[in-house]
């Protein structure tokens, strides 16, 4: 019993090992600047927030008002966006969904909903595929606008919340997935 025990330790060491080395191996090459915000992959394991399994740590640093803005992917359509920990989807410009080739019609602007350009009728839709920095979420629930009641994209809780980590620190925000 003793040693089938040694024996498991022994196999748990060295796939833990290994698993260290393949990620060493890949944290060689740096993420792509996206133009918004600087994207790298995370290898200080000396920082506290650091887990092994994150492979990219996208850095967006607040502009003048405070705010995080970041260039992301919308089905392979790169796209500006407000992050807005407040929101509970991400808001699409109408404009913006077609450029990602998300088309809706009018009798789609069922969801009542409130912006700052007041009182509007959005459509729900799912996006394939966004990504930010190399973190990719498919299947985001999303809410189309028309250009006039949303001034900017808005990247809402809806992707947000399926990223592995997402923190605001000395003055950027910080996603880890």
């Amino acid at each position: 019993m003793r040693g089938l025990v040694a024996l498991a330790m022994l196999c748990i060491a060295g796939a833990v090992v290994g698993v260290r080395a393949i990620e060493a191996g890949q944290n060689g090459s740096k993420a792509p600047d996206g133009g918004l915000y600087s994207a790298s992959f995370a290898s200080d394991v000396g920082d506290a927030s650091y887990r092994p399994g994150w492979r990219r740590e996208i850095r967006i640093p607040a502009d003048r008002h405070h705010q995080f803005m970041a260039r992301a992917n919308v089905n392979r359509q790169s796209t500006n966006f407000l992050i807005d920990t407040g929101a509970a989807y991400v808001a699409l410009r109408e404009s913006d969904a077609r450029r990602a080739f998300i088309y809706t019609r009018p009798e789609d602007y069922s969801a009542p909903v409130m912006t700052a350009n007041g009182r509007t009728n959005a459509a729900r839709v799912r996006i394939e595929v966004m990504e930010i920095g190399g973190i990719t979420i498919r299947n985001v629930d999303a809410m189309i606008l028309p250009d006039d009641k949303l001034s900017i994209n808005l990247l809402g809780m809806s992707f947000l919340s399926q990223v592995p980590s997402v923190e605001a620190r000395g003055g950027e925000m910080i996603l880890r997935g």
